[in-house]
């Protein structure tokens, strides 16, 4: 059984192949079908591929073939089967489930693309890869030009498995047994729909009068004139002349295309992550190296060989470098996108995580993000009466009123929205809300139909913004019939809808012309583009107020925002009213008099006048604002000094994205290429998840602070023993070792385990960090002067312990070095009188330096309970 496949690209043809029905045997019968249908499929415009399936084996699974036609014709038949392939000229893929033997070997060399089972095999019996058909004409196989392995295998009675095949380029993916056999039609569709990716995308025009069916869109250029139907995506630039575009730009000359170029022009800056963790790295390599040429510059003047001098170097470099930092990151960072994966947000950029924690302004869009993107009635205007359609006798008022029941049929009439036989209303947000306000009451589309049939005349119905509808009327609609509209009627329908704008709601009016029969007959052509008909004279019928609803965890999460001391900024290309009543609705704005710019406004300004305008108003609405705008905003707050995180959705809101030091996309409304540009998407579109992600980013910079703070703790105990040891001659307090086993045992995985620490109870109540570094000085006094200098009295007071109970007093230690050290001297005397040999000396020793690594083990453990909160107390933090 064939089947057509409708899709975005046009039509797949899948050719599905019957098991044979006994073993080894197919019948010729399907050679002359497939001939057929890709010699059809070839010629047909509306087919854009053709795939080659089967419920069992492919379509070939042995050499011996029942052919139903006369012997002699069998060699004309394969080879004008072959012939089909070689010369078809769309997309030709081929799945394969099980064994491919002899002409369905070779045949998938002329396939575009083959995908098979694991369990599938291919080998061909023919001497050479070429099949001459009646006539002595060559057919030759060019997909495995330049495949050698494959070819050879083939050649060479190969059983080649698809693993092989894959590895040689014979094969383009390879699935599972199951999933091409149990569930292979499902599978089929699922491939089918990455196929659409894949076909390169093509038009149909005229140029220089010939007919092109299949252009490039690559190809286009200037003055070619394509042909265009409801579906089609729209090639380049083009002007509409009766379903045909003439092309008048192409490429990055289009506006997509500007757009998409300014995008990659702008250079995303480093998050404040990299940039604090480049200042801290730095600071900290120019530290170690000073300290390892002072320590090898010290040891060299006091005679050390050079292989123990190097010891010493390399030692403390590594003692200074924090080796934990590097995992730390990486873990808080994955863990963090896990989570946030789980809450409806996807995290591409894994710094943006905690860039988000740092934002101090966020540029929201309203519709989608701050509302629910899904617009609903909520009053009608009739002559100086407002009805809201939360009343509950509503219903009751619309059956008797005229102006009610006139408006529901112009609204059912001037709608670009279609009902779908499911019931389902397909349009945009506007147009179905109106659709479905009417379908409550009643059958919109079946009402204008009767409407039409009954009363043999044409009816003009228009819909738009008020002020544009109200200058073409003469009269309006009232509760039992129609009178000439009135200055006083005019000024109530701009009172009326200054009063629904200034409630958030989106307003549109309606009316309607019932043309002369006598001069519009029902066999009259209108003409749309050259409008032959009267637009004048209309009747007002009233007004929709629609409204797209906050969503209803919006404004909880705006007020969290606000107490953490961040600044949100609507951006919207609504009118101003509307969107300063949505951002009063929602908390972005406490009161009316909140400061709204327009886009008119913003191409007035200079950018130092939009500079103080952010300085003098904390709350403001931006409206009516184009996407270059957006980007004129973000621009002008990080002039400021603020980490800007920036919400959109559409194409030309790539630039702004990818100029914002976070860039969120809407993963439901999204376009790809605002997805593909930002840092982070929201896949339910919700303003709320944002608030989640400032909350996870300061949690991650919090336990960096904490991570990075308790690495940096174990740094003086490591140091200060070495410089004991050069400035006062004593004994080696700590080797190299036993360094190495403190970075890389007591400091990393304790490190790492921080970053899985919990946000603090006031992480969300604190302002943003504004001069709070990722090492500050607060934290390396508290490190350097503090703890650290702890964990060193700890472990030199074990290490005098030891030297002590075996018979070293601390006051003999002190320039006992140079004889401690050489190996000829056997007879050092302690505190006691008792005489040490070189080798018992250096026992001692190692016993001492394990006594202090135990010691800055057992403090390290109770600097890491310390380093577990930064502002709350241990009580309510807990210890574990």
């Amino acid at each position: 059984m064939d089947t057509i496949i409708e899709t975005t690209r046009g039509t797949v043809k899948v050719i599905r192949f019957n098991k044979p029905q006994k073993k080894n045997a197919i019948d010729g019968d399907m050679y002359l079908r497939v001939t057929k249908i890709l010699n059809t499929a070839a010629s047909d415009d509306e087919v854009s591929m053709v795939v080659l399936t089967g419920t069992g084996d492919f379509y070939s699974s042995g050499n011996d073939y029942s052919v139903s036609r006369p012997e002699g014709a069998w060699l004309q038949i394969l080879g004008d089967f072959i012939k089909a392939f070689i010369t078809f000229p769309k997309l030709l893929i081929a799945i394969v489930n099980g064994p491919a033997i002899g002409i369905a070997a070779t045949t998938l060399a002329l396939c575009d693309m083959v995908f098979a089972s694991e369990n599938a095999y291919f080998y061909t019996p023919f001497s050479k890869l070429q099949i001459t058909a009646e006539g002595g004409s060559t057919l030759t196989f060019p997909r495995l030009i330049g495949q050698r392995k494959a070819a050879e295998m083939l050649l060479f009675n190969h059983k080649m498995t698809a693993k092989e095949g894959l590895e040689s380029g014979f094969i383009n993916r390879v699935y599972k047994p199951e999933e091409l056999q149990s569930k292979a039609w499902e599978k089929i569709q699922e491939i089918l729909k990455s196929f659409n990716k894949m076909i390169p995308m093509s038009t149909k025009c005229i140029r220089d009068g010939v007919w092109n069916s299949d252009l490039p869109v690559s190809s286009l250029v200037k003055g070619d004139i394509v042909h265009i139907k409801a579906g089609d995506v729209i090639p380049a630039d083009i002007r509409i002349i009766e379903s045909k575009g003439v092309v008048l730009c192409c490429g990055d000359l289009t506006a997509l295309g500007r757009v998409a170029g300014l995008a990659a022009r702008l250079q995303p800056e480093p998050s404040p992550l990299a940039r604090e963790i480049r200042r801290f790295m730095r600071y900290m390599s120019i530290w170690a190296l000073s300290l390892g040429v002072i320590i090898a510059t010290a040891s060299i003047i006091l005679g050390y060989p050079f292989i123990q001098t190097t010891i010493f170097v390399i030692g403390m470099i590594v003692a200074n470098i924090p080796e934990g930092l590097q995992p730390t990151i990486t873990a808080s960072l994955t863990l963090t996108a896990q989570r946030m994966v789980k809450k409806n947000c996807l995290v591409k950029n894994l710094e943006a995580i905690e860039a988000l924690g740092a934002v101090t302004t966020i540029c929201s869009d309203k519709t989608g993000t701050l509302t629910k993107n899904k617009m609903c009635v909520r009053h009608i205007w009739i002559w100086d009466r407002k009805y809201s359609v939360a009343d509950p006798d509503f219903e009751s008022t619309l059956q008797v009123n005229q102006a009610l029941k006139a408006i529901k049929i112009c609204g059912a009439l001037c709608s670009t929205a279609v009902i779908l036989p499911n019931g389902d209303i397909q349009g945009d947000a506007s147009e179905t809300a109106i659709l479905n306000f009417l379908c409550a009451y009643d059958d919109p589309v079946t009402a204008s139909v009767h409407l039409n049939k009954r009363l043999s005349r044409y009816v003009v119905v228009i819909k738009g913004a008020p002020e544009c509808i109200l200058s073409r009327c003469t009269a309006v609609v009232m509760e039992n019939g129609n009178v000439n509209i009135t200055n006083e009627v005019k000024k109530a329908a701009d009172n009326a809808t200054e009063d629904l704008a200034n409630t958030g709601e989106r307003v549109l009016a309606f009316a309607d012309l019932i043309l002369d029969p006598k001069e519009f007959p029902m066999s009259f052509d209108f003409d749309t583009e050259e409008i032959n008909f009267p637009l004048e004279g209309l009747r007002l019928i009233g007004i929709i107020g629609l409204k797209d609803p906050p969503r209803d965890e919006v404004r909880q999460a705006i007020e969290r925002v606000r107490a953490a001391g961040i600044r949100v900024m609507m951006v919207t290309g609504d009118h101003p009213a509307t969107a300063r009543a949505v951002a009063i609705e929602v908390g972005i704005a406490t009161t009316a008099a909140c400061h709204v710019i327009t886009g008119n406004d913003l191409r007035n300004m200079t950018s130092d006048l939009l500079y103080l305008t952010l300085e003098k108003h904390h709350e403001i609405v931006f409206a009516r604002t184009s996407p270059t705008q957006k980007l004129q905003i973000v621009e002008a707050c990080q002039r400021q000094g603020s980490v800007v995180a920036v919400t959109g959705d559409g194409v030309n809101d790539a630039p702004a994205l990818r100029r914002a030091d976070i860039g969120i996309s809407m993963g439901i409304t999204g376009s790809q290429v605002s997805k593909q540009t930002a840092d982070i998407i929201l896949m339910d579109d919700n303003f709320a998840t944002i608030v989640l992600g400032i909350e996870e980013g300061r949690k991650i910079f919090d336990n960096l602070k904490k991570s990075v703070c308790y690495i940096l703790i174990s740094n003086v105990p490591e140091v200060l023993p070495v410089f004991m040891f050069i400035l006062f001659s004593i004994p080696l307090p700590l080797g190299v070792m036993t360094i190495l086993c403190i970075d890389l045992g007591t400091d990393m995985w304790p490190a790492v385990s921080l970053s899985y620490e919990k946000a603090e109870a006031d992480v969300m109540e604190r302002p943003p960090r504004h001069g709070d570094p990722l090492v500050s000085a607060r934290m390396l006094r508290l490190v350097y002067g503090h703890l650290g200098l702890i964990e060193f009295a700890a472990g030199m007071y074990a290490y005098f312990t030891v030297m002590a109970e075996h018979g070293f007093y601390p006051a003999d230690l002190f320039g006992i070095r140079e004889r401690w050290d050489n190996e000829a001297v056997n007879d050092v005397r302690d505190s006691l009188g008792q005489e040490w040999t070189y080798a018992e000396r250096k026992e001692l020793e190692r016993a001492c330096q394990a006594t202090y690594f135990i010691a800055v083990v057992i403090t390290q453990m109770m600097n890491g309970v310390i380093c577990k909160t930064r502002f709350n107390s241990i009580r309510d933090v807990g210890c574990f």
